[in-house]
């Protein structure tokens, strides 16, 4: 299998780095629990390091902490390592229950493939040992499950075969799929919800286990917000907070429902990031009228209407990078 940073440059996906600056609020606001710059943070850094070079410059985080699974290209991720980022190579599975969980984290899992067993054994092991004030964002691919396909070309041989929702079922293990899971959960945006809900029911089965074991340890998961965007690919994302009772209050204080990207009285619903294609001049005059002050309407001269409400919605989160020609 070909490295993903091969094949895309995360660090010009404008969603993807839309979603960046989301969850640099969502961090921010975690100085309830202790200042945000005593936190560490986990992730997949790759080649790139653009969400550790994000963090590091706008919130002050020291204790950076990158899982890389890719043994060959191991020269060239510490060739492009910024900052004194340590590194551990191997796979998520085997790595993250031997962290060290007696600190606050923001872990970000960021897969590139769809949703599979070791995803969900890896927010098992998250949920099972995490701090409260902790965050785990978890991100997978949801263009279709891959038991789409092999189902759809084993059928061409043996039309008896198993269906693509009993494959995904054989591979999960029916007590983590819904019964009534059908061929339309398996791509698209309902297969992303399909996605988180499977997370979410694996997380609060290791908190539950967690609180058997030892009650003193016992922790909640609140879900904090989803995102849904496609830079090329559809992909989704739960953000979770873990928090026990003594602490409480701390939650309540850091507002997550006040966010800007967060539409209001739809907490509930997954945040779409839009990519919106808009011109530099167009940009330009939208920021020249933005934020909006109360009463007030988008002078949007020729630009499509949907464009415009697109930008005007999240424009402090959208890149502002282009390709300058001579």
């Amino acid at each position: 299998m070909v490295e993903s940073f091969r094949k895309i440059d995360y660090s010009i996906r404008p969603a993807k780095y839309a979603e960046r600056l989301m969850l640099c609020d969502v961090f921010r606001r975690l100085s309830a629990f202790e200042p945000v710059e005593s936190y560490k943070y986990v992730g997949f850094g790759s080649v790139w390091f653009s969400d550790f070079v994000l963090f590091h410059r706008a919130l002050g985080i020291r204790d950076m902490l990158s899982i890389e699974q890719s043994e060959a290209a191991r020269e060239r991720i510490n060739a492009n390592k910024p900052f004194s980022i340590d590194l551990k190579f191997g796979k998520s599975t085997a790595l993250l229950p031997d962290l060290d969980y007696s600190k606050r984290q923001f872990i970000w899992l960021d897969y590139d493939d769809p949703l599979g067993p070791e995803m969900l054994e890896d927010a098992a092991a998250v949920a099972a040992r995490a701090r409260s004030g902790s965050v785990l964002v978890i991100s997978v691919q949801c263009v279709r499950a891959p038991e789409i396909a092999i189902a759809d070309r084993e059928m061409k041989i043996d039309p008896n075969t198993q269906t693509a929702e009993q494959r995904f079922i054989t591979k999960f293990g029916s007590r983590r799929v819904p019964d009534t899971l059908s061929r339309e959960d398996l791509s698209g945006w309902t297969y992303g919800e399909l996605s988180r809900n499977m997370l979410l029911a694996e997380i609060d089965e290791a908190i539950s286990t967690r609180k058997l074991a030892d009650p003193s340890q016992a922790v909640f998961a609140k879900e904090i917000c989803s995102f849904e965007y496609e830079d090329g690919a559809k992909m989704t994302s739960l953000v979770v907070i873990f928090y026990n009772e003594e602490e409480r209050q701390k939650l309540e204080s850091c507002a997550f429902e006040q966010m800007d990207f967060i539409p209001a009285g739809e907490q509930d619903k997954p945040v779409y990031i839009p990519t919106p294609k808009l011109t530099l001049r167009e940009i330009r005059n939208l920021e020249g009228q933005l934020p909006l002050p109360p009463g007030s309407v988008l002078n949007i001269g020729h630009i499509p209407a949907s464009e415009a409400k697109s930008f005007a919605g999240m424009y402090r989160y959208f890149p502002n990078f282009a390709v300058v020609q001579n």
